[in-house]
């Protein structure tokens, strides 16, 4: 009651901030204090969220399905990437639809003229498009200080990818894990030549909490028998958070000043589709409006744990409205994020060599 009356208020955490804040005003005195020169990384797709905090006021569960995107190329990414421009970050976005992310750098280069911004094609969902863009970003020997695994997909009914995996799980999470591993030892690259802390931001959902045990399975999940997308949507989201446990503690082992962190991003009013008549009346859909976030609001989060001298050295945390929060036990269990992890490693890695042998 008492994090739900905090999220209503606005009333600012142990962090100084709160649920109202924006990501220009998390991000404002990081700037003014110590203007940044850092390389970030910010992927992109569509992405579905709950209405999680309006649902333990009324008492039971509903849904809005969103047109929401996380990634960088509109909603709340083009918004993080909006304000880490401002902040002086060097922009590398990759982006499915170049024309749209076109269009966000220009969007964002009429307010900050001098902002570098690379725009580069990948699509999430496929192994080979994400190498692809991971040889030539690397082949650009450009610093990484900083990756936003930002993209979140939703799929009403089943699909798969060109890998033939399920599309929701195959983009959120094991898109976000080959990226990540791709590019891991660049940024810790980085932070050993520049002394500066690399971090890793994994975007996923407070909707993490409604997975069960039994009903995450690696297996199901690459191709499973029955299909509810808000299940698959859920499960991708509870893997994003086992996976910054599980490369937190990697990077521990290993002493790189290097951190990683997942996040909840917020419920934010963009581009809600109200088609779900006979199961949310319009004063319902009227009173879950007014306690949406903003798109600003929405992006403060990530830009705060993105930046934050606060989280020096903060790592396999979960973060939600610019504060550290609790998560599922599913999504604290050490033993089941390294399941996952080597999981995850043995499919990606064969399925990345035999591309090879056909190549």
């Amino acid at each position: 009651m008492r994090e739900t009356l905090r999220y209503l208020l606005g009333l600012a955490g142990p962090s100084g901030f709160g649920s109202s804040v924006t990501a220009e005003q998390v991000s404002q005195d990081i700037y003014s204090s110590n203007p940044c020169d850092l390389t970030a990384i910010i992927t992109g797709s569509s992405s579905f969220f709950s209405l999680s905090k309006i649902c333990m006021i009324i008492d039971r569960f509903f849904w809005f399905e969103c047109c929401l995107t996380a990634g960088a190329t509109s909603g709340i990414g083009a918004e993080t990437a909006r304000v880490l421009a401002k902040r002086g970050l060097r922009l590398v976005i990759p982006a499915r639809d170049l024309k749209r992310a076109a269009e966000v750098k220009a969007w964002i280069q009429e307010e900050t003229p001098g902002a570098e911004i690379f725009l580069m094609e990948m699509d999430l969902s496929s192994f080979a498009s994400i190498q692809k863009f991971c040889s030539a970003f690397l082949s650009l020997r450009l610093p990484l200080n900083i990756l936003i695994n930002n993209a979140g997909k939703y799929c009403k009914k089943l699909q798969f990818t060109k890998d033939k995996f399920e599309m929701t799980f195959a983009t959120n999470y094991l898109g976000h894990y080959l990226l990540t591993e791709n590019l891991l030892e660049r940024m810790i690259e980085t932070s050993e030549r520049t002394g500066t802390e690399g971090r890793i931001i994994n975007v996923s959902s407070v909707i993490h909490t409604w997975v069960k045990r039994k009903r995450f399975k690696f297996s199901d999940m690459l191709n499973p028998k029955e299909y509810n997308g808000t299940v698959a949507y859920a499960q991708s989201k509870l893997a994003n958070i086992l996976h910054a446990k599980e490369i937190a503690r990697r990077l521990r082992e290993r002493n790189a000043k290097l951190t990683i962190n997942a996040l909840h991003p917020g419920i934010v009013k963009t581009g809600i589709i109200r088609d779900h008549k006979g199961l949310i009346t319009d004063s319902m859909f009227f009173l879950a409006a007014r306690l949406l976030k903003s798109t600003p609001q929405g992006a403060a989060t990530t830009c705060y744990v993105a930046l934050s001298p606060q989280l020096v050295g903060v790592s396999g945390k979960y973060f939600a409205d610019c504060n550290e929060s609790s998560c599922s036990n599913l999504a604290n269990n050490e033993m089941e994020a390294q399941i996952l992890w080597r999981k995850s490693h043995s499919l990606v890695l064969n399925h990345v060599l035999q591309m090879k042998k056909e190549s």
